[in-house]
């Protein structure tokens, strides 16, 4: 028996799970029944960088779809019997930032391979080519129903300051964008001429320059320049992550954050001691909060050794309170395609960050705030917000239910008191999976900050107590997708849900002289798979372009 035949007849086992798993085979979900809408999505082309040293990128085949059986078996037929329930798109892990952000500490890349990427300062450009890409696709891939909503995991600012939410939202809502803060002048990193950082404007020898990256004449000129986003064109949903809510996506907020980002004084470059017990800081999973201040002392003594330059001070970089994100995702200047809030109900706070919202006629979305304020890049979630979880599944028992978070199952074991809520206990990874489990109409749980791509199946005694849990690469580092989820029941006692990933609309090769706002999100690109300090995350064939069967339980 062939692969083909065996999927098509419902006989995919053991042998064929082999077959899978050693990457031997592609196919279809049903070969008589290609993808409906395949262009522009990763069903039709893929992208891959070419030769060697500093890569330019060029387009490869297609993937086609990975049938995973780990939970429920598929039927012949199935794509002929289908109703689309739900078609969404989860976008992750922007880290849209202020890259002249004097809180910034590009200088910690030596050993936090995220404090610094050279791609960054075009974050805005590349982040408007995702969602001309989501608009341009309209429809789900595989089932054709008009998208229903994009939904946004969290990690979205980089470095919680107030210039990037207005920059992010300017981007998601549509309309002209104002990618720069402080003076008129470029003054990042990137214009600093160290050499251990992409000086785009400069010819002189740097590790990028050895490295073969490019001279581009203008970019950072054109990387603050005004331009315009088209905006979301579906309903667009927000999730909190940990680096929208503390500096450095690790610090809880205190008062040396603020000074800083507020401030005239920059460290471009340190090095010792205080550099690498600053970097252990902000790389902790987990942080007691007492140990916070210990980053305001360790600044100051960088400052008083390091490489410091005076730059403009700039007000609208302060740290945003919740409050203060709350008042903008809820401004008329920022409700785009809506709903009003993006999620965020009148009766949200900043202890209540989560909510339910329905998605398609029988699929609810239920977003949950995984962050801790204590600090620590890991999360958790604490009594109040686990009791509300059991009380929304259970209430809405005749639903299909998707569960969006920002932090996966893995990365859930930051259990210090979060200060928004002392008096309560926090609770793990495990906890969240349990009550999941309890609940037979939850489908999948979706999330991020792992930055990679990957696909877990929860099975369970009851088989309809099954789901998955799908963890999505972010678009900040290579290779900078989407992913579409669509939700389908077959009428053959299980459900579907199909799994694509969708590459951002922007040229493969830009032009060095092209400056233009198309031209920067096909360079940010580039850029993110050529950089120095980080892999590629696609994962691997089963964690992309996939069908995730399951048993129907609401049949």
């Amino acid at each position: 028996m062939t692969r083909r035949t065996a999927v098509q007849t419902g006989m995919y086992g053991v042998g064929a799970a082999a077959l899978l798993a050693a990457g031997s085979y592609d196919w279809w979900i049903d070969d008589e029944h290609p993808p409906v809408h395949a262009r522009g999505t990763t069903l039709d082309s893929t992208i891959r960088p070419s030769g060697d040293g500093y890569r330019r990128l060029v387009s490869a085949p297609g993937e086609a779809v990975a049938v995973r059986d780990d939970l429920a078996a598929p039927r012949r037929g199935r794509t002929e019997r289908r109703t689309a329930l739900a078609a969404v798109v989860q976008v992750t892990d922007l880290h849209v930032v202020d890259t002249q952000n004097p809180m910034r500490c590009e200088f910690l890349d030596r050993q936090v391979r995220t404090s610094y990427r050279p791609q960054e300062l075009l974050a805005p450009h590349g982040t408007t080519a995702l969602v001309q890409a989501i608009n341009s696709l309209g429809v789900g891939p595989l089932t054709g129903r008009p998208l229903d909503a994009v939904i946004a995991t969290g990690d979205l600012t980089d470095n919680h300051s107030g210039t990037e939410l207005a920059v992010l939202l300017g981007v998601l809502a549509g309309g002209v964008v104002r990618p720069d803060s402080g003076s008129t002048r470029y003054e990042g990193v990137a214009a600093s001429g160290l050499w251990h950082h992409w000086q785009p404007g400069s010819a002189e020898e740097t590790r990028y320059r050895r490295a073969g990256f490019p001279h581009v004449t203008g970019l950072l000129e054109a990387a603050v320049r005004p331009f315009t986003s088209p905006g979301f064109a579906v309903p667009w949903l927000l999730t909190m992550g940990n680096h929208d809510d503390t500096a450095l996506g690790t610090l809880m907020s205190r008062p040396f954050a603020r000074e800083w980002a507020i401030g005239d004084r920059k460290i471009y470059d340190a090095t010792g001691d205080a550099t690498v017990h600053l970097a252990e800081l902000a790389s902790c999973r987990v942080l007691d909060p007492r140990r916070t201040e210990e980053a305001g002392d360790l600044l100051r003594r960088l400052a008083r050794h390091g490489d410091v330059r005076t730059v403009t001070p700039d007000a609208r970089r302060a740290p945003f309170t919740t409050e203060e994100y709350l008042a903008a995702v809820r401004s008329p200047a920022y409700a785009g395609a809506g709903p009003v809030g993006h999620g965020f109900t009148d009766d949200a706070g900043a202890e209540t960050l989560y909510y339910a919202h329905r998605l398609g006629e029988r699929v609810v979305g239920v977003s949950l705030d995984t962050t801790n304020q204590a600090g620590g890049a890991d999360g958790s979630i604490g009594d109040a917000q686990l009791a509300w979880l059991r009380r929304t599944l259970a209430a809405h028992a005749d639903d299909y239910v998707l569960v969006f978070s920002h932090h996966p199952s893995w990365r859930m074991a930051n259990l210090i008191a979060d200060p928004r809520l002392p008096e309560e206990n926090r609770h793990d990874g495990d906890a969240v999976l349990a009550a999941l489990h309890d609940h037979p109409n939850v489908l999948a749980w979706v999330n991020g900050h792992c930055h990679r791509n990957e696909i877990v199946a929860h099975g369970h005694g009851d088989p309809r107590r099954a789901f998955w849990e799908i963890n999505t690469v972010s678009h900040v580092d290579a290779p900078q997708q989407a992913r579409i989820v669509e939700v389908a029941q077959n009428h053959d006692g299980t459900v579907s849900l199909l799994s694509t990933m969708l590459d951002t609309d922007a040229p493969l090769q830009p032009a060095y002289d092209d400056l233009s706002t198309t031209a920067l999100g096909g360079l940010y690109r580039e850029l993110a798979f050529n950089d120095l300090s980080r892999r590629n995350r696609r994962g691997g064939r089963r964690d992309r372009n996939t069908e995730l069967l399951l048993p129907d339980p609401l049949a």
